[in-house]
C-alpha cells in the first residue's frame, strides 16, 4: 500500500538547467564537462560551499562567477501545477523532497513556507552525505516519514535514480513531463485500490 510519494526537485519540480549546461558542455568539450560534473558532485555532497563550486566552475568556463550564476538561474522554472498537485496529494499520502542538492541551494530556491505547505519531510544530499542513486538516501526519506520503502513512490527524472529507489523496494515514476508523471502517478496509486 502507497503512503508516501517522493519527489525529486531538479527536472521535476525545477527545470534542470544545469543539465542543459552540462550536456552542452559534452558537446564541446567532455573533459571540461567532466570537471563541472565532479564539482557538482562535490557541492551535492556537501564536501564544498556552492559559493566555492560556483568560483571554481566559473573559472573552468572562463566567466565571472555573476555570469555563471546568472545563467543558471535563468533556466530555471519552478512548476506550480505539480506543486499545486503535490499538495493535493499531500490530503492523502506523505511527502517529501528527496534531491541532490545542497542546503544553500535549497535555500535560494525554495522558501521555508514553500518546503513547510509541500512536504512532509525534506532530504537532501548536501545534509546527509548520500546521493541519488545511493541507497540511503531514499532509506533515510522512508524512515523520515515513518513509512517503508516499499510504501513509497520515488517521481525523477533520471532513470539510474528511479533505479536506485526500486532497488530499496520503492515504486518509481519516471519524470518526462508535468501530464506523463501525473498520469503514471495515478496509474500506481489506482493499482493499489485494485
Amino acid at each position: 500500500m502507497v503512503r508516501a510519494i517522493l519527489f525529486d526537485c531538479f527536472g521535476v519540480i525545477i527545470t534542470d538547467s544545469l543539465k542543459v549546461v552540462v550536456e552542452e558542455l559534452a558537446q564541446s568539450n567532455p573533459r571540461v564537462a567532466e570537471q563541472v560534473v565532479d564539482i557538482i558532485r562535490a557541492n551535492n555532497r556537501g564536501l564544498i560551499e556552492p559559493a566555492e563550486s560556483n568560483k571554481q566552475i566559473a573559472e573552468i568556463l572562463g566567466v565571472s562567477v555573476e555570469a555563471w550564476r546568472d545563467r543558471i538561474d535563468q533556466g530555471e522554472t519552478k512548476d506550480g501545477r505539480l506543486l499545486a498537485y503535490i499538495a493535493e496529494l499531500r490530503r492523502n499520502y506523505k511527502t517529501a523532497l528527496v534531491s541532490n542538492i545542497g542546503h544553500q541551494s535549497l535555500e535560494r530556491r525554495f522558501s521555508e513556507k514553500e518546503l513547510h505547505d509541500s512536504f512532509d519531510a525534506v532530504v537532501i544530499s548536501g545534509d546527509v552525505g548520500y546521493v541519488k542513486p545511493e541507497a540511503e538516501i531514499y532509506l533515510q526519506a522512508a524512515r523520515k516519514l515513518g513509512v517503508a520503502p516499499d510504501e513509497c513512490i520515488m517521481v525523477d527524472d533520471r532513470e539510474r535514480h528511479c533505479s536506485g529507489a526500486e532497488d530499496v523496494g520503492m515504486r518509481a515514476v519516471l519524470y518526462q513531463n508535468f501530464a506523463q508523471g501525473k498520469q503514471d502517478i495515478e496509474k500506481l496509486l489506482l493499482s493499489e485500490q485494485e
